[in-house]
């Protein structure tokens, strides 16, 4: 059951899917509210959120094991891990940010453009306030991005200072979750209305970097006590998604202090406590191709569907309904079909040469 990053885990793919298709609904919600609204965004199941707890949780095992290796120092599990994530992460998104920049140039899409649009390059967009200029959804990257960052440089310094892997690893996901938690509090009290809310608190980094860490923080369990965690694993499972729904269920009216707290920590909990089943989950039938399709392009897809959507809102105007549900689906086809081309051409691409530059790097210890 512990995380690992070679052959792939049905429950972990099922969970990236169900994400990838929750974003994908509540971004297009409008594009079929004249005669249908699945009301998905309002009801609190935030598919963002699931994607950060589940990444936190790989990333956890990852960091434990470099951690605990003994053949290189430390700077080099740094730049091992780095290298990695980036050759994971960023070709995507820099890919992206210059659609979205030829998209705003050419009047494919709203937004404003002006130097500040600089930011985006350093993943500075939202990282203490938002600047919601364009490419919006850039905002999750960047919180995954910066916890990808700060987490190992606290994380290494943490066990330099208690000199002990186990306790160390602890305490530096306690200060990544518990940091973000008590910030969240002061910010909400400037808040009046949920669009706000979402703009200055759902989507500002140093407030969001906890919901990651609850997956981590499931990783360094799973790694101390496998066997109780395996044991437990539907009771825990059970929990979580009761804790989730309370959650959800506490959403009512407009509890702003309550939306831009302790929502979040109860609903990140929750998702991370139904990590040890799901990770458990190994196996399946040829049903499950598809799940773990939708899993393998999810980061494209998140990527593509919104400059698809974007495109595609021009269309919505005096549509009848045989018209709307062909734009709908035409939106899912075409983000779906980008996504996989993305995915093949670009994103495996660039992720074939992590470990190679692996190898180098340790050639690069022996030989010093």
């Amino acid at each position: 059951m512990q995380p690992h990053s070679g052959s792939r885990i049905f429950g972990l793919d099922l969970m990236r899917a169900v994400a990838i298709i929750i974003v994908m609904i509540c971004h297009s919600d409008d594009l079929i509210d004249a005669f249908w609204s699945t009301g998905l965004g309002e009801s609190g199941l935030d598919g963002v959120d699931l994607f950060f707890v589940l990444s936190g949780y790989p990333i956890g095992g990852i960091l434990l094991r470099l951690c605990l290796s003994t053949d290189l120092p430390w700077w080099l599990k740094l730049a091992d891990f780095w290298q990695r994530r980036w050759l994971r992460t960023l070709p995507n998104y820099f890919l992206f940010l210059a659609v979205n920049l030829v998209m705003l140039y050419a009047g494919l899409s709203t937004g404003i453009l002006n130097v500040n649009v600089l930011a985006y390059f350093v993943f500075l967009q939202n990282f203490w306030v938002p600047l919601d200029l364009f490419f919006w959804e850039s905002w999750s990257l960047a919180v995954e991005e910066w916890f990808y960052l700060l987490f190992p440089l606290l994380l290494f310094a943490v066990i330099g200072l208690v000199k002990g892997v186990r306790i160390g690893f602890l305490v530096a996901v306690l200060v990544m979750i518990i940091i973000p938690t008590c910030l969240r509090p002061g910010a909400v009290e400037l808040i009046d209305t949920p669009f706000l809310l979402s703009v200055w608190v759902r989507k500002v980094v140093i407030y969001r970097l906890d919901t990651i860490g609850f997956g981590v923080l499931i990783a360094w369990l799973a790694h101390y006590w496998p066997r109780m965690l395996y044991a437990r694993r539907i009771e825990l499972f059970v929990i979580g998604l009761c804790a989730l729904v309370l959650a959800i269920m506490l959403r009512t009216g407009i509890n702003l202090t309550y939306m831009g707290t302790w929502f979040f920590t109860i609903s990140g909990g929750g998702m991370a406590l139904m990590l040890p089943a799901l990770a458990s989950w190994h196996r399946t039938g040829k049903w499950g191709n598809g799940v773990v399709f939708l899993s393998k392009i999810s980061y494209a897809l998140y990527l593509v569907h919104m400059p698809v959507r974007l495109l595609m809102i021009p269309l919505e105007r005096d549509k009848s309904m045989v018209l709307t549900a062909l734009i709908y689906v035409s939106y899912w086809a075409i983000s779906i079909a980008l996504a996989t081309i993305v995915y093949r051409y670009w994103e495996r691409p660039f992720m074939a040469l992590r470990d190679p530059l692996s190898a180098r790097i340790r050639r690069l210890n022996s030989s010093s």
